[in-house]
């Protein structure tokens, strides 16, 4: 990337903090890396998705999208996005892989060449209109299904043919009602390269009228949460015939610690190309890989040794060319490509430059193709994963995990038993003339195939024998062909991006209380069949809790903290065959964990039967929230209600308490649902897989409880800790960010149970911070970050604090504590 001092200075310091979201541009070629913007400023309504607010976070890889053709957070820029993991290794380390990686699409426009880029030219743009933002989703939403599971979610004898983007693409009135989820998160969105920003921007940007959609997926099950995948849909939606297509992702990979401020100028970037042996079920599989990465040099005193890459899955076959970029060089000289020009050509020579030998700041291309042409309303596809390992041995075999998720499973898509049968899986149309349709079974055919007729042949015979007589990689002794090979027991089609296995993750949510902490969750994981079998498979949840979070640099309370900080806290599980066999399915009150929600609504029953009849007569659509009712506990009713009636969507509730929680100190909690594997007579025998805690989990600090008017205790109100030190205060401290510079607190505990006022004086009288708190609710704590009210640090000395209650039932309350700095 650019200098240390470029990095610091991305948007001009005489531009205000608040036009962050105005001025945008991410001109970083080398001839123009001094004056980055060129005073260019973007009203409100152009500004894309910035805030950072979608980073896929379930897994040991944390990686930041946007829906602007742009991968990263671009750290230590001005971005508002630049403080969330850009793709960082392992989750909540605080240690960065990438600054920026984004789409290009190459093509020949009427014989001239065209490029659009995501970066560093943000070429593309999302519209304009609300629905334009980032949709999030996961396997198991009820809109989501897709084969081999009931793949019709609106039962209108189609499927999949509404994908998640805020329209109603299928004109039925309904808007993303039936389309195709994977992963235990999903993020969607689409940008184009047409938008009036586009050139308004980049005056030089000849534009293609293409469409890009752009989905991202990651799964929470430890052999698979070290990727996140990447499929890129482009479209030409325009008039223009565009041939000689090439898809590539340019990438700024900086590898290092953000604690290190030039972390990025001692990285190695390399392209690895081969075969490598992949897990599937109980044996390995060779799959061939084609990965460009980085690592860096000295890695950072151990504290960035892993390696990260961007791995081509499909088509792997395609992969044109690997450049490598460093410095202000001219592109006639082997630098950065400046104009669509330059940039045509280098995605389009067949080159793959050698990996690197000294350490520096490296960007590098990627490029796929060419694809012949792309007609009006035509697509093509690309699929890359973005890829990290503790070592280069283990970033293969992420990346060949990821290719092996691709390959998928084998599924029988015509119901025809015929079909798919003795290891022909491929559909042949004539006229074929002296055509073998198994060349591999020692059995000689010439047939003659007339047009308009078809057999079923074994196309990928050579790939059965080859992966089955494979020496390098694991196979049972007692496997055989017939294990390795497709078009069997009637499965003839071909489904990508299924695993299977691993439950879904249920839907968490906590709420403190004075030294302690309630779990609570939905039954979601027991309602979602297995992708492949098609069974329940359900067996037990466990809780977690992560303790010793300090945010580290790049990490939060949304991110998550590392995986090392999760302990078990209880584990129960359904009574079978299966141990522990603690069971979970009685009441709360009984010591179990069934606990029936929403007792405070004194209005349930009406509002249940309501909501009942409206389901009755409209069965797929959500009910109305009624005025008065919050979202969460209109979703409740909802849900309840389904479950009364036998419908689909219908929960159950469960909640555990955490009564070892201390006040104050910052805590994450997961529920993880795991599976059980059967015997060959379908009898649970044994525990299963299940995702790590890191798929689903909540943050909460347990705060102490408001006093009533009735025995309020004026003395109980004091400030923790005290005295305020850096010792006493390490437990909670956490790293400073924007939005709380200071990282530390001292809380204020007890206050009345009402609207007040807390105000904090220097001992001479002068008002340092005045703090406004409502403890109606029941909350009886007040944190004050240690910041006065004109944006200082303050300094050591005695502090009094006043709170005013509003209500007259509560008296004036003064306390004292003190600051030593």
């Amino acid at each position: 990337m650019n200098s240390g001092s470029d990095r610091r200075n991305f948007l001009s310091s005489a531009v205000p903090f608040i036009l962050v979201l105005l001025i945008i541009t991410l001109e970083t070629t080398a001839s123009d890396r001094s004056d980055i913007f060129n005073d260019k400023r973007r009203t409100a309504d152009m500004a894309p998705v910035l805030d950072g607010s979608f980073v896929h976070n379930i897994g040991e890889l944390q990686i930041n999208v946007t829906n602007w053709g742009i991968i990263g957070s671009l750290p230590n820029s001005n971005y508002p996005m630049r403080d969330v993991p850009s793709a960082q290794y392992p989750a909540g380390s605080g240690t960065e892989y990438l600054y920026a990686a984004g789409i290009w699409v190459g093509a020949l426009k009427n014989g001239i060449p065209c490029v659009s880029t995501g970066y560093p030219q943000d070429e593309f743009r999302p519209g304009m209109d609300s629905q334009n933002t980032i949709y999030e989703t996961f396997e198991g939403d009820t809109r989501g299904s897709h084969l081999p599971s009931a793949p019709d979610d609106d039962r209108d004898g189609l499927y999949d043919e509404d994908p998640l983007n805020g329209l109603d693409d299928d004109h039925d009135g309904k808007i993303d009602e039936d389309f195709a989820a994977f992963g235990n998160q999903m993020f969607c969105c689409e940008y184009f390269d047409n938008k009036p920003q586009c050139s308004l921007i980049w005056p030089e940007h000849n534009q293609m009228e293409l469409k890009v959609r752009q989905e991202t997926f990651q799964w929470g099950e430890d052999v698979y949460n070290d990727f996140v995948i990447a499929r890129y849909t482009v479209t030409n939606f325009g008039f223009e015939y565009l041939s000689d297509i090439y898809v590539g992702i340019y990438a700024d990979l900086d590898a290092g610690s953000r604690d290190h401020g030039t972390y990025y100028l001692d990285d190695q970037v390399g392209f690895w190309s081969g075969e490598w042996c992949a897990p599937w079920n109980y044996a390995e599989f060779p799959v061939n890989i084609n990965i460009a990465y980085v690592h860096d040099d000295d890695g950072d005193d151990g504290r960035a040794d892993g390696y990260f890459g961007i791995a081509v899955v499909s088509p792997n076959y395609l992969i044109n060319s690997f450049r490598i970029f460093q410095g202000l060089l001219p592109y006639m000289n082997g630098g950065e490509p400046t104009n669509d020009f330059e940039r045509y050509d280098v995605m389009a020579e067949p080159a793959h430059d050698e990996n690197t030998e000294k350490p520096g700041d490296y960007r590098c291309l990627l490029s796929l193709g060419p694809f012949p042409h792309i007609g009006f309303n035509n697509s093509i596809e690309i699929s890359l994963a973005f890829v990290a390992g503790k070592d280069f041995d283990e970033l293969r075999d992420n990346a060949a995990a990821a290719q092996m998720i691709y390959r998928g499973v084998w599924y029988d898509l015509d119901g025809d038993p015929e079909t798919g049968v003795i290891g022909r899986e491929t559909k042949m149309w004539g006229p074929l003339e002296d055509f073998d349709p198994d060349p591999c079974d020692n059995n000689f055919e010439e047939l003659l195939i007339v047009r308009g007729h078809y057999i079923w042949a074994n196309m990928d015979c050579s790939l059965e024998l080859y992966n089955f007589n494979h020496r390098k990689c694991y196979k049972d002794i007692n496997a055989t062909l017939e294990d390795y090979r497709t078009g069997v027991d009637g499965r003839e089609h071909n489904l990508h991006w299924i695993t299977g296995g691993v439950s879904t993750p249920p839907r968490i949510r906590v709420v403190p209380g004075d030294r302690q902490v309630t779990v609570y969750w939905d039954n979601l994981s027991e309602m979602v069949p297995d992708l492949v079998t098609g069974l329940i498979d359900f067996e037990g949840y466990q809780v977690w809790r992560a303790d010793e979070w300090h945010r580290p640099l790049g990490s939060s309370k949304i991110n998550g903290p590392a995986s090392d900080l999760w302990s078990l806290m209880e584990a129960r599980d359904l009574v079978n065959e299966v141990l522990p066999n603690i069971d979970f399915k009685s009441p709360f009150e009984s010591g179990g964990w069934e606990y029936i929600p929403l007792l405070h609504l004194d209005e349930k029953d009406r509002f249940l039967t309501a909501f009942k009849e409206a389901l009755i007569y409209s069965p797929l659509d959500s009910v109305p929230c009624p005025p008065g009712l919050t979202f969460e506990e209109c979703d409740t009713l909802e849900a309840l209600a389904r479950l009364d009636l036998g419908f689909e969507g219908g929960l159950k509730y469960y909640k555990f308490i955490d009564d070892t929680a201390k006040n104050g100190l910052p805590y994450f909690y997961s529920v993880v649902a795991y599976d059980h594997v059967f015997t060959k007579n379908w009898v649970p025998d044994a525990k299963g897989r299940m995702n790590s805690p890191s798929a689903s989990f909540a943050f909460v600090e347990a705060r102490s409880s408001s006093q009533a008017a009735e025995g309020f205790d004026k003395r109980e109100v004091y400030a923790v800790p005290n005295p305020v030190t850096s010792s006493s205060m390490s437990g909670w401290a956490l790293g400073p960010t924007n939005t709380d510079p200071s990282g530390l607190k001292v809380e204020i505990r007890n206050l009345p149970a009402c609207r007040s006022t807390l105000r904090i004086f220097t001992i001479a009288g002068d008002l340092v911070k005045a703090i406004h708190h409502d403890g109606t609710a029941g909350n009886g704590t007040v944190v004050w970050n240690l910041v006065s009210r004109n944006g200082q640090d303050v300094t050591s000395g005695v502090y009094i604090f006043a709170v005013e209650p509003e209500d007259k039932n509560f008296e004036r309350t003064i306390g004292k504590f003190v600051v030593i700095r």
